[in-house]
C-alpha cells in the first residue's frame, strides 16, 4: 500500500494538517485508520494520517478537510483564489501551489514537532528560538511572496424482537476525489491532477463506509466515532425505505418520505441496538442505470454490542440531488437475517467497473 509519507508533498502535507488544528487532525487520524488508533497528540495524529492514507485523492476526500479550511490556507500563503471557488477549484489550487513549491525546490523546514521526535536532545530554547522567528515573520512589513512565506515559517495546520434473547431478523454526499502524480519533482501540468470521475468499485465501497460508520453512531457506544450524523438529509423527500426481518418470525416495515424513513431506520437499529460490520473488501459492488441512478449493493455482519446475531443485505438507489449537488438516496431496501451460529463474510461477486461522474 503506498503511502503519503513516500511523496514529495510530505512536508507540505504536514504544514497543511497542523494548519487545520487538533481536534480536526484528531478526527482525520481516526478515519484514516478506521479507528484502531486513537491518537492522543496532535503529532501521534499526522504520522498516523500520513502512513495510512494512500493518496492526496484519499486526504481530500476526507468531510473533515472542508473548503473553508482549504480557502483560508491559500489565503495564508497569498494564493489568489476566488471566493467562489467549490471544494474541487480549492483542491486543485492546492495541489497547484504544493507541486510549483516543489519544482522549484522550495521544500519547508521538517516540522517542529517531528524535529524534536527525531534528536529528543533538542532544548527548550529551541523550541522558544522557533517560536520567536515565527512570531517575527507575523510582524513582517511588505508583502512577502508566498514561495518565502511557506520556505520561512515552516509546517503549522466516504425488525428484530424488543429482547436481546429473542431476536427476530429480515434490505448522501459521496466525496470528492482527485489525483495526483508526482514522480520526484517531475510535476504533470495541473490541468491532470484533478479528474471528476471516480471508480464505480471505490464509490461503492466509500459510500458504504460513510453510511455504516453513521448508523452505528446511532449506538451509545459508537456514538465517540468519528463520522456524520444520520438524519433526513441524506434521503429525497419521495425516497421509500423497505425492511425486511427475517428469522424465526419474518416482519416487514415500509416508509415514504425523508422524515418517515429516517424515523424508521433509526428506530430499528436503536430498538435492537444494531451495529454493522459491512465486508469492504468484496461484499459491495455498483451498478449503473440508464437515467443516472447508480444502484449499490452491500452485505456484511450483524451485531448487538459485542455479541454476532446474523448478517445483512442492502441496496441503495443513488441519484444526485440538483439543487445541492450531493449524492443522496432515492431508495433503499434491506434484509436484516437472525442466524444461530456465525456464518462465513458474505460476499458479492465481482461484476463491471465503470466510471462514475463526481460532484
Amino acid at each position: 500500500m503506498m503511502s503519503l509519507l513516500c511523496t514529495p508533498f510530505e512536508p507540505y502535507l504536514r504544514d497543511f494538517l497542523n494548519y487545520l488544528g487538533q481536534e480536526t487532525v484528531l478526527a482525520l487520524a481516526r478515519v484514516a485508520t478506521n479507528n484502531r488508533i486513537v491518537p492522543t497528540t496532535t503529532d501521534e495524529a499526522i504520522e498516523a494520517i500520513l502512513l495510512h492514507t494512500p493518496d492526496l485523492a484519499r486526504l481530500f476526500s476526507y468531510k473533515r478537510v472542508r473548503s473553508q479550511s482549504l480557502f483560508q490556507y491559500l489565503h495564508k500563503y497569498g494564493v489568489p483564489t476566488e471566493r467562489s471557488a467549490s471544494k474541487t477549484e480549492l483542491v486543485m489550487a492546492v495541489q497547484g501551489f504544493w507541486c510549483q513549491q516543489v519544482q522549484n525546490k522550495s521544500i519547508p523546514n521538517p516540522p517542529l514537532a517531528k524535529r524534536r521526535a527525531s534528536d529528543p536532545s533538542s532544548s527548550s530554547n529551541e523550541v522558544k528560538e522557533v517560536s520567536s522567528h515565527q512570531s517575527e515573520d507575523t510582524y513582517t512589513e511588505g508583502r512577502v511572496s508566498a514561495k518565502r512565506r511557506l520556505h520561512r515559517e515552516g509546517p503549522a495546520g466516504r425488525s428484530l424482537s424488543e429482547s436481546s434473547s429473542t431476536i427476530c431478523l429480515a434490505d448522501s454526499p459521496v466525496k470528492v476525489l482527485c489525483r495526483t502524480q508526482c514522480d520526484n519533482v517531475n510535476i504533470v501540468p495541473s490541468s491532470t491532477l484533478i479528474t471528476k470521475t471516480v471508480r464505480s468499485d471505490k464509490f461503492s465501497k466509500d459510500f458504504c463506509e460513510w453510511y455504516y460508520t453513521m448508523m452505528n453512531r446511532l449506538q451509545p457506544e459508537c456514538a465517540h466515532h468519528s463520522g456524520d450524523n444520520f438524519g433526513e438529509k441524506v434521503f429525497f423527500n419521495n425516497s421509500s425505505v423497505d425492511v425486511f426481518l427475517i428469522g424465526q418470525v419474518s416482519e416487514e416495515k415500509h416508509s415514504q418520505g425523508s422524515a418517515n424513513n429516517f424515523s424508521l431506520l433509526s428506530d430499528v437499529c436503536r430498538q435492537f441496538r444494531l451495529l454493522f460490520s459491512p465486508n469492504l473488501e468484496s461484499g459491495t459492488q455498483a451498478q449503473k442505470s440508464a437515467h443516472g441512478m447508480v444502484k449499490i449493493l452491500s452485505c456484511g455482519t450483524l451485531f448487538q454490542s459485542g455479541s454476532f446475531i446474523g448478517i445483512f443485505e442492502q441496496e441503495f438507489g443513488l441519484l444526485i440531488c440538483p439543487v445541492d449537488r450531493v449524492w443522496k438516496i432515492m431508495y433503499t431496501k434491506v434484509n436484516l437475517k437472525q442466524t444461530g451460529t456465525e456464518q462465513p463474510l458474505p460476499s458479492l461477486p465481482q461484476c463491471q467497473v465503470f466510471e462514475i461522474e463526481d460532484v
